[in-house]
C-alpha cells in the first residue's frame, strides 16, 4: 500500500523558504497561516471601509451635500454604525453653518 502524499502549506516564508507544515483539509496553508491571511484581509477590508470619508474634502455645500449622501448610503447598507454616522452628521452640519457664514458675510461685503 502507498501513502498518500500529504499537501503542504503555500506560505512563502522569504523568496526561497516555503513553510513546511501541513496544510489544512480544503485549504493551501496551515492553521498559522490560514488564519493571519484571514487577519490581513480583515484589515485591509476595514482601512478601505474607513478610508471613504477622508477622502472627500468639505470645500462647498456641494461637496457635503455628496458626503450626507454618502453617510446615508453606508448607514443603511449597514457598512457604518449609526455612532459613527451621529458622528460624522454633526461635523457635516458644523461645515453647513460655517458655509453659510462665509457666504453671509461675501454678500454684507460692498
Amino acid at each position: 500500500m502507498g501513502t498518500s502524499p500529504v499537501p503542504l502549506c503555500q506560505h512563502w516564508m522569504d523568496n526561497t523558504t516555503r513553510c513546511a507544515s501541513p496544510a489544512m483539509r480544503l485549504t493551501q496553508y496551515c492553521y498559522s497561516h490560514h488564519r493571519e491571511r484571514a487577519r490581513q484581509r480583515r484589515k485591509i477590508a476595514e482601512r478601505t471601509r474607513q478610508r471613504w470619508f477622508k477622502s472627500a474634502p468639505l470645500k462647498d455645500a456641494a461637496s457635503v451635500q455628496r458626503t450626507l449622501m454618502q453617510v446615508m448610503t453606508r448607514l443603511v447598507s449597514g457598512d457604518i454604525d449609526h455612532k459613527q454616522a451621529g458622528q460624522i452628521l454633526y461635523k457635516l452640519q458644523t461645515a453647513t453653518v460655517n458655509f453659510e457664514r462665509e457666504f453671509e458675510e461675501r454678500e454684507a461685503r460692498p
